[in-house]
């Protein structure tokens, strides 16, 4: 040995006394190796010349001498060999040890651990990604339930657009619907003056004026428990005393046909009040659901021919009554008389006219 330090010979002895390789470098105040010792073979050392600078020949030490502090340790450097040691350099007067302990085993170890940590990671992980996956498929499986739920309502309560609710149910039990009414009130209003207004203001006006109207429409039924049957371009039918029977389906009609009135006179189309031809008839009808796939809830019967001849005839802001229907009114309601009037179809005709 070259003069080592005290504590570097004990360690050296150390080693060589438990079998484990070291290796060591003296070097000079001008930083080139001034001797070396130990199982420089081991760790790939051998060709490292003497009087050469050590950091020519070994590229880690680049930059670390002149260390401005020593001892100086430097952990787990790869080594030319590609083993991997623990550096420690120490002074000695004009002179730097640098001690070479083989820290391959360790390396190895760590990286034993490291590949099993690493394992245990992906395990993890695919844990995670699985649990993910089945949360996923669990969230995917709910929003379907209340997706089908949704659609199950919204077509619930298109049905019920379509269709009174309890006719709705019978057509859900596949039950073929056919009824005879012997008494109902059947009701026919349209807008006074409708095509010819529609061809000057526009789609998006003509169609705020249609929705406006069958909105109406909808919430008087509602209110006053009638059925709007359909829609037949700017025209609404509704009806009152079925699918149950109500002994008040004339009265209930004709308050409807009032305040149905009333509701329009505030709205304006194509720059004039919007105003409605109403006619309203009392009697026997058919009503039924026909088709399969695009089904629809009508009447038919005189009753309802009737009703729509005594629209047709009435006169702007007018609702007209026919006699039958006067007569169901009762002395609640105080009609005006008109002469009989020639009805297409059906002859001369007696009606009243329900005043506001």
């Amino acid at each position: 040995m070259h003069r080592l330090p005290k504590e570097v010979g004990s360690w050296i002895y150390n080693f060589f006394y438990n079998e484990h390789s070291i290796a060591y470098l003296k070097i000079d105040a001008q930083l080139c190796v001034a001797a070396k010792g130990g199982n420089v073979k081991h760790y790939g050392l051998s060709s490292l010349r003497i009087g050469q600078p050590v950091a020519d020949q070994l590229e880690f030490m680049e930059g670390l001498l002149p260390s401005p502090e020593l001892p100086y340790h430097m952990a787990m450097v790869e080594l030319p060999s590609g083993r991997v040691a623990d550096l420690h350099l120490f002074a000695d007067n004009a002179y730097v040890w640098l001690l070479f302990l083989d820290a391959t085993a360790e390396r190895d170890n760590k990286r034993r651990l490291q590949q099993k940590a690493y394992e245990m990671t992906l395990l993890q992980e695919r844990e995670r990604q699985l649990n993910e996956k089945l949360q996923s498929m669990n969230e995917a499986l709910r929003e379907s339930q209340e997706g089908l739920q949704r659609e199950y309502q919204r077509a619930e309560t298109l049905l019920l657009n379509i269709l009174p609710a309890s006719i709705a149910e019978r057509l859900k039990a596949d039950e073929q619907i056919a009824d005879n009414h012997a008494e109902v009130s059947v009701l026919f209003a349209d807008i006074v003056g409708f095509t010819e207004r529609a061809r000057s203001v526009g789609a998006v006006t003509t169609l705020a004026i249609l929705n406006y109207f069958f909105k109406a429409a909808d919430r008087l039924s509602e209110q006053y428990g009638c059925e709007k049957i359909k829609t037949i371009g700017d025209c609404v039918m509704v009806v009152a005393g079925l699918p149950a029977a109500r002994p008040d389906h004339a009265e209930a009609l004709a308050r409807y046909a009032l305040e149905l009135r009333e509701a329009v006179q505030h709205e304006r189309f194509a720059g004039e009040r919007l105003r409605l031809r109403i006619g309203i008839h009392s009697g026997p009808i058919v009503a039924g659901v026909i088709g399969k796939r695009r089904f629809a809830y009508d009447l038919w019967g005189e009753t309802v021919n009737l009703a729509a001849r005594i629209q047709t005839s009435a006169e702007p802001d007018e609702i007209r009554i026919s006699d039958a229907t006067r007569r169901l009114l009762g002395p609640d309601f105080a009609c005006d008389p008109l002469a009989e009037t020639e009805l297409r179809g059906t002859g001369r005709v007696r009606m009243w006219r329900l005043p506001a």
